[in-house]
């Protein structure tokens, strides 16, 4: 009896110590099949110098060369002075003003800025002109510049797509010059190539023609070939039957004056 007494828990741990070593054994087993099977491939990773790096361009239009009048015109930190003539005390001084706008003007992908600048070329008047500095692999490539006006007023620039709009006001033909400019002028330009040319509609340029000369806006009847703004300085633009009119814009110079396409003029 005793020696079956001591048998029986012998037996249970030789049960158990068999049951431990076979499911270590198969754990073990089981583990180097599944790392076998999930062990992912070396990968070799490319060298960074088989990488284009883009290229990067610093714009400086501070820095940079406009065509102003048929002159090249060099900026040094936004400022030029040039003799008039050799020897002349007279200089020609271009200045950055400012009023910028951004975008891609020429659509080559680089970043493009437009702005006001300002020139004097030795007498009482500042002439304002608008540029752009286009970006390319060298930094910077200045367009021409188009002519704003005489001691005008810049507003805003504003840039829509790859359209410039040059906001100011400006004064009429008959106000003195210590008038303050409070006509309301949005010249339109745009980059061909690398030329900055104006845009603006021609029916637009008749309407800031009209106000700067002194007329003012009204519509009437006129023929039905005509556009707005018609040159009331000659007869027929306006004489046909109402059947074969229809309703224009047109400038109005008040008595004794007619608008002859560009400005107001003495009717003769």
């Amino acid at each position: 009896m005793l020696n079956r007494a001591i048998s029986t828990p012998i037996a249970i741990i030789i049960i158990l110590i068999l049951v431990i070593l076979v499911g270590g054994f198969t754990w073990l087993q089981y583990g180097e099949m599944w790392r076998e099977t999930t062990e992912l491939p070396e990968v070799e990773l490319p060298d960074k110098g088989d990488f284009e790096e883009p290229e990067e361009t610093t714009l400086e239009p501070k820095n940079c060369n406009y065509l102003i009048e048929g002159k090249n015109i060099t900026l040094e930190d936004g400022y030029s002075e040039l003799e008039i003539v050799p020897g002349s005390a007279s200089k020609i001084i271009t200045q950055y003003f400012g009023n910028e706008g951004f975008g891609d003007f020429n659509g080559d992908g680089l970043s493009d800025t437009a702005f006001i600048l300002t020139q004097n070329q030795g007498g009482s008047g500042t002439f304002y002109y608008m540029v752009v500095a286009l970006g390319d692999s060298k930094g910077c490539e200045g367009t021409n510049a188009v002519f704003l006006g005489d001691r005008v007023a810049p507003q805003t620039t504003k840039v829509e797509g790859s359209k410039i709009f040059a906001n100011y006001a400006q004064r009429k033909l008959s106000e003195p010059i210590v008038t303050p400019p409070s006509i309301a002028i949005s010249k339109q330009l745009m980059v061909k190539g690398s030329e900055l040319v104006d845009v603006t509609p021609e029916w637009a340029k008749k309407e800031q023609s009209c106000l700067i000369s002194g007329g003012s806006i009204g519509t009437s009847l006129c023929c039905k070939s005509t556009g707005d703004f018609p040159n009331s300085c000659l007869i027929g633009a306006c004489g046909c039957s109402p059947d074969s009119s229809h309703q224009v814009k047109i400038c109005d110079c008040g008595e004794g004056k007619c608008f002859d396409g560009e400005k107001c003029a003495i009717l003769e």
